[in-house]
């Protein structure tokens, strides 16, 4: 057993990363359902280790068979000195983990992530596919050289298809620079949507404490400073991956906040009153000929933050002053919960551009594994010139077929003749 075990960890940490693409793009899962005697569900559970485990019986399988063909691959550059030679290689770790020298690699991730959640696996899981296809690649194009026999033109055929690697390469790169572009924004709006929620927050609970002062608190105005505040906490807590669904929609979301739905005429009274109470406490003075004075900035008259006021307040048209952000305010609703509404709309799009780029991740890892096999042929195709492959002579060419044939023919004639020796009696 610590002779397999090398291989094993091996073959184990590349089904984890198999099982955790299968199962973002949809095609496999690691939860289990428990039926009873009668086929009825009682339960489930999630397995990753369980489910990971035929992946891990269908890896042995084609291990099994990309030896074979490593030991094909071999006899045909140096016959059985090849197949010597790649034997012990594929040897070693088991013989080295016998001797205590093989290192303990863990190519299992640190987390799995049930849905798949744009998540590749890790790195190291990644490393025991690169190999596999990479030697699948090898040793097939090794024995089509030899079988087929290819030449000097083969090889510049495949530089073709090599060549066009680089091509892929380049989009793999644009198209994670642009994922990644698509994370900052979702969060750097998730970070500005939540700061203004909480900075709309506090100036709503000082509103809230002028009106238990002034015995206000039956007004349209007061009753939503008094009710919002949940709604407003809760925005400021909704993280990139929550606040695009439960989110404002529409302005009519933060003044219902968490009540009855309202009507436009009494969400027009309560934006009167909130309009009125700014000018009260934030006064703006006529002077002339278009020319206004602003309250100056204090504790409680304060210019809105540029980042949290990116919006026009909703309409009608003059009934509140368009350009708020531009003077000191008490109460910056007009402004701050316009921006919340496109902020959730900013999240959702940015949201699904990452869902939308997550899936395409998930294909771009299955070309990965594809190129490891072009690159594994263009090895190949050093390999094959290194050994002058091409200076053999037509009768040391073909090497896997001339003994096939031999074999094949050889073992029709002794079942020829063993059923002629039934038949004869």
């Amino acid at each position: 057993m610590s002779f397999l075990f090398p291989y094993i960890a091996f073959l184990y940490g590349a089904a984890y990363s198999v099982q955790q693409i299968l199962e973002g793009i949809g095609l496999a899962s690691s939860n289990f359902l428990e039926l009873n005697d009668d086929g009825v569900i009682v339960g489930s559970y999630w397995s990753p280790a369980e489910a990971v485990t035929p992946i891990l019986g269908l890896l042995l399988m084609c291990s099994i068979i990309l030896i074979g063909a490593l030991l094909a691959a071999g006899f045909v550059i140096a016959r059985w000195r090849g197949v010597a030679a790649i034997s012990a290689v594929l040897a070693l770790p088991g013989l080295l983990n016998l001797a205590g020298q093989w290192p303990q690699i863990n190519y299992l991730p640190d987390s799995f992530y049930i849905g798949g959640g744009g998540a590749l696996g890790s790195p190291l899981g990644l490393v025991p596919l690169l190999i596999i296809s990479l030697l699948t690649g090898w040793c097939i194009t090794v024995i089509a050289y030899d079988t087929l026999h290819l030449n000097d033109k083969f090889r510049g055929y495949y530089d073709h298809l090599w060549y066009a690697t680089a091509l892929f390469a380049g989009i793999f790169f644009v198209a994670d620079s642009v994922g990644n572009r698509h994370a900052s924004n979702l969060a750097e709006e998730n970070r500005l949507s939540r700061q203004a929620s909480l900075y709309l927050l506090n100036q709503v609970r000082s509103y809230d404490q002028v009106c238990k002062a002034e015995g206000l608190t039956e007004t349209p105005s007061c009753i939503w400073a008094s009710d919002v505040q949940q709604t407003l906490n809760e925005y400021a807590a909704y993280g990139p991956g929550t606040f695009h669904l439960f989110g404002p929609t529409e302005s009519a979301d933060i003044y219902a906040g968490n009540s009855r739905s309202m009507s436009e005429k009494e969400i027009i009274e309560i934006r009167n009153e909130i309009e009125q109470y700014n000018r009260t406490v934030c006064p703006i003075e006529e002077l002339g000929e278009g020319i206004r004075r602003y309250a100056r900035p204090s504790g409680v008259c304060q210019q809105v933050p540029s980042a949290f006021c990116t919006s026009f307040p909703d309409p009608p048209e003059g009934l509140v002053d368009k350009y708020m952000i531009t003077h000191s305010v008490a109460l910056a609703s007009e402004c701050i919960i316009p921006t919340l509404v496109v902020s959730r709309a900013r999240q959702e799009n940015s949201s699904a551009a990452i869902a939308s780029n997550q899936q395409d991740r998930y294909q771009r890892w299955w070309l990965y594994i594809a190129l490891a096999a072009v690159v594994g042929g263009k090895i190949a195709n050093s390999t094959t010139k290194v050994a002058n492959l091409d200076q053999r002579s037509a009768y040391d060419r073909r090497r896997l077929v001339r003994p096939t044939l031999r074999g094949l023919s050889g073992g029709t004639r002794k079942i020829a003749e063993f059923l002629k020796r039934l038949v004869d009696g």
